[in-house]
Parts: C-alpha cells; structure tokens; sequence
C-alpha cells in the first residue's frame, strides 16, 4: 500500500512538472512574447546606436562634439517617445484582438473560425497601420 502511495505521488509530481514545461514553452512561443523580443531588440539595438554615437569622434573638435550630441539626443529623445507611442498603440490593440477571439455564447464554430479569420486580416491591417502612423507622425514633428 506504501509502494502505490509513493508512485502515486511521484507520478503526480513528474506529470505537474511536465505540464508546467509544456505551458512555459506555449507562453514562450506565443505571438504576445515575440512582439515583446522584437520590441526589446529595438530598444537595445537603439540604446547601442545611442551610445556609440555619443562617443567623441577622432579629431573632432568640442563645438562640434558638443552640437553632435545635442542633435543625437534629440534623436534619441524622439525615437524613445516614437517606440511609447507604437507600445502603447500595439497594447490597445492586443486587448482588442484578444477580446475579439474568444469564442460568444450561442455562436457555430463554422461562425466563429470565419470570425476568426476577418479578425486575423483585421489585426495584422491594424498593426502595420500602427506602423505607419506613429512614423508619420513623428515625421511630421
């Protein structure tokens, strides 16, 4: 009786940690976290860019050093609130998407996989929209 309680309890406890990896790896592949990674590779690609730029030059003088820095911030500045802007349009959207694609009480499949799909179109039209305005808009600055 012993023997059937501790393997009882040991496969509970592999099968817990199998479904935990399993859903880690979901969470990892979801489109939610490669948005977040290429957000993040923006970010560090910018800071670097940033960074190497503010590094003084070879036989540059100070004025020029001093004026380099100054538009270099400004860049900086203005790539920094244009990547606000794009986060917090593209959360909007997520949560607008995400609230789309749950399935409604009294609706077919065949209804909801077509909803499904016009939603899919939608979104990925949103997103590169997103794309496009923040750019001009900052452009435009």
């Amino acid at each position: 009786m012993k023997n059937a309680v501790k393997k009882v309890i040991i496969y509970s406890l592999l099968f817990g940690i199998a479904q935990f990896g399993l859903s880690a790896s979901i969470v990892e592949a979801s489109p939610r976290s490669d948005w977040q990674q290429q957000q993040n590779d923006r970010q560090s690609q910018e800071n670097d860019r940033h960074n190497s730029e503010m590094q003084r030059h070879n036989n540059e003088n100070d004025r020029d050093w001093h004026n380099r820095q100054a538009q270099e911030n400004q860049q900086h500045e203005r790539f920094a609130r244009q990547d606000n802007e794009r986060q917090y349009r593209n959360e909007l959207e997520m949560q607008r998407h995400e609230r789309e694609y749950e399935r409604r009480d009294n609706e077919s499949w065949q209804a909801w996989n077509d909803r499904q799909w016009l939603e899919n179109q939608r979104h990925d039209q949103m997103v590169q929209q997103i794309e496009a305005d923040v750019i001009v808009m900052f452009l435009n600055r």
